[in-house]
């Protein structure tokens, strides 16, 4: 009876540590490229969106956007983001984006259903004509315990240019890269 109760609580105990050590190795990481997805907001193609990988500058044209106010413009900005380790349960977290410091910045949850590995997310990113620089964080609040912290945010640029003068019927050229 005796070794009945050390191999049951011996089989609790291998249950135990093996269901916390899955669930400390979770790591959140992302593809270190944002992309551009025109007026799709619901998933990148990654055959055809344009991207800019970490570090690198992107230039689009205020024509691109969804909408303008000002010197300001939405643009579609898609993410991809990965979890390693224990991927058996169901995960949420939160992706980011954000221009300089703060200026503008949105963002929303990104949801991992039970064995996904992969999410992508779509978001409507405000950029002011010229250079942006946009920093995109998966996890940015910490609120999952994770092997690796170092690896959930990487920074790109934009840069926004009048680009050519839309006229229905006609095509005008503007005075691109003249001062």
């Amino acid at each position: 009876m005796k070794n009945k109760f050390y191999i049951l609580v011996s089989i609790f105990t291998f249950m135990f540590i093996s269901a916390v050590s899955s669930y400390a190795q979770t790591d959140l990481s992302m593809r270190n490229a944002l992309y551009f997805t025109g007026a799709k907001t619901d998933k990148i193609n990654l055959k055809n969106d344009k991207y800019v990988v970490k570090g690198g500058t992107m230039e689009l044209k205020k024509s691109q956007a969804t909408s303008c106010e000002g010197d300001t413009c939405d643009f579609n900005i898609g993410f991809i983001g990965f979890r390693s380790g224990n991927v058996n349960d169901e995960l949420s977290s939160y992706g980011l984006l954000q221009v300089g410091n703060a200026e503008f910045f949105i963002g929303n949850t990104v949801y991992f259903a039970s064995g996904e590995k992969t999410k992508q997310g779509v978001h409507p990113l405000k950029l002011k004509m010229g250079m942006n620089k946009v920093t995109f964080t998966i996890d940015p609040y910490k609120k999952t315990t994770e092997t690796e912290e170092n690896n959930n945010s990487f920074v790109v640029n934009f840069k926004v240019t009048p680009g050519p003068i839309v006229i229905p019927g006609k095509k005008v050229k503007t005075n691109e890269g003249k001062p």
